[in-house]
């Protein structure tokens, strides 16, 4: 599976950094700048932390939000 031209592999011994990885691909989201050619200058956000996934998952819980969709925000509480 490729994740995208701006992903940053966690070390490999790095569980954590790795369940978040899971858990962005199986939403169905890649690690891609502005660019689909990988040579955008900013890339869109991601989560690093399971606390950060945590968050988005509680929002799309209460707000009925996709999960890709909040996981793709920087602020999950802040309307696209």
């Amino acid at each position: 599976m490729c994740a995208g031209h701006d992903f940053a592999a966690p070390r490999r011994r790095d569980t954590k950094a790795w369940t978040v990885v899971a858990v962005v691909l199986a939403a169905g989201l890649r690690y891609e700048g502005l660019e689909a050619c990988g040579c955008g200058k900013e890339p869109r956000f991601r989560p690093r932390t399971r606390a950060q996934v945590r968050a988005r998952r509680i929002a799309a819980a209460r707000t009925g939000t996709p999960l890709a969709e909040l996981l793709g925000r920087p602020d999950p509480q802040t309307p696209a």
